[in-house]
């Protein structure tokens, strides 16, 4: 992991100044005063005199996921803009009282021409010419509309598009950092998005999800080749960089989109013969470790389930009985036989969480139905983890703890 820049103080006497390296310097300027907000010793939050911020909060996303800085904006019913960047990706994010009205990234793919290209409302040759004519008093926009080449109603809808896809593909930021002023909402460049900020956090909740399992399915060392049916219509260009094979990752790099869109457009061309895939390497058998996995994309109640998988096996290599695991949920301990209604196993071990999630909703919402899920799958693993201290060889059952406190991480 790249070091992050630093700003150095530096103290001579009555005299005091902040030294940046080149990466902060670039982004302040001698003519845009900054202000200090002190926060205690530890630190301190700069902040440009002319925003006009009345609050703010920042962090980095190993601290708060994505998720839960939006559950923050969403129930104080902020109005205000949020940046998360990781690298050189940069995304912001307009709200006006809790609900997503705009918002801009810095990826190429991102952005409105681009994105009315591949929406078929532009070609690429008259973007090329619009975008030639973009100055700062200037925007795209203006010059689609001013030379008719799409329509005020086109462009509102691909504004909406882009703002839309922008806040979904946030939800696949899992590294970076985030900072939410809380300001007057612009007055310009509003959009009305076709459902509510809270059903969008839910949405791109479930893409990260569905993104991690394409990602555990596809892995970046999988080899992939064209297949017999040729390039998918539109994606010619990216066929062409295959050649006789590549792996994965290399495919991804030259892809221009969202993890999502890549993963689910491979899964689409695999299915219809138009890629062809070597098959993911079987995990080692000797251990139930998490080297290699990217157990950091799963979901809590995923990593509650690899944690179950991963003692299944072990106690099916071991030559024990995997019904210890099955006694759980038939007969769960007091207090959790509402939960388990009806809950079954999977052959490699894993729970039905749609079913245990159905079964502790409430009319407390989301948050508070999957806290009580994930208190259930909590307590399973507790079992699971017990059980097999007792009948399993002692190194094998100490792996198995190894890799709970390893993923453990990601469960508080």
């Amino acid at each position: 992991m790249a070091s992050k820049p630093r700003a150095t103080p530096r103290v001579s006497g009555e005299a005091a100044s902040l030294e940046l390296e080149r990466p902060l310097a670039a982004v302040v300027s001698p003519t845009r005063p900054l202000s200090a907000h002190f926060l205690a010793p530890e630190g301190l939050v700069l902040l440009p005199e002319s925003h006009g911020a009345s609050g703010f909060f920042a962090g980095s996303l190993g601290t708060l996921s994505v998720e839960e800085v939006f559950a923050q904006i969403l129930s104080g019913i902020r109005t205000g803009q949020l940046v998360v960047q990781h690298a050189s990706v940069r995304r912001t994010v307009a709200f006006r009282d809790g609900q997503v009205v705009f918002a801009t990234s810095s990826e190429r793919w991102e952005r409105l021409g681009a994105v009315m290209v591949r929406l078929g409302l532009l070609t690429e040759t008259k973007l090329t010419q619009a975008l030639a004519q973009v100055t700062p008093a200037r925007r795209i926009g203006q010059v689609l509309t001013s030379q008719g080449l799409v329509s005020e109603a086109s462009l509102y809808s691909a504004m909406t598009f882009v703002v839309r896809e922008v806040v979904l593909n946030l939800f696949e930021m899992v590294e970076g950092s985030f900072l939410f002023l809380e300001a007057k909402a612009p007055a310009v460049d509003a959009v009305k998005l076709p459902e509510r900020t809270r059903d969008l956090v839910l949405t791109g909740i479930k893409r990260a999800e569905e993104t991690g399992r394409l990602r555990r399915r596809f892995p970046d060392d999988m080899r992939v080749t064209p297949g017999p049916q040729g390039a998918l219509p539109g994606e010619e260009a990216l066929f062409a960089k295959l050649g006789e094979g590549t792996s994965l990752g290399a495919l991804r790099a030259a892809y221009a989109g969202s993890q999502y869109a890549f993963y689910s457009g491979v899964e689409e061309a695999v299915r219809g013969g138009h890629l062809a895939v070597r098959p993911a390497e079987v995990l080692p058998a000797p251990g139930p470790a998490v080297e290699g996995m990217a157990w950091e994309l799963l979901s809590a109640e995923e990593r509650y389930n690899l944690l179950l998988s991963l003692v299944h096996r072990a106690l099916r290599e071991a030559g024990r009985d995997v019904d210890l695991l099955r006694g759980f949920v038939e007969s769960p301990p007091p207090g959790l036989e509402d939960a388990y209604q009806g809950v079954t196993l999977g052959p490699d071990g894993r729970v039905d969480v749609a079913r245990l999630r159905a079964n502790v909703s409430t009319s407390g919402g989301e948050a508070v139905g999957r806290a009580m899920a994930l208190e259930a799958l909590d307590a399973f693993v507790s079992y699971a983890l017990f059980s097999a201290r007792n009948v399993l060889p002692a190194d094998v059952a100490e792996r198995l703890a190894n890799t709970y406190r390893t993923l453990q991480g990601g469960l508080t």
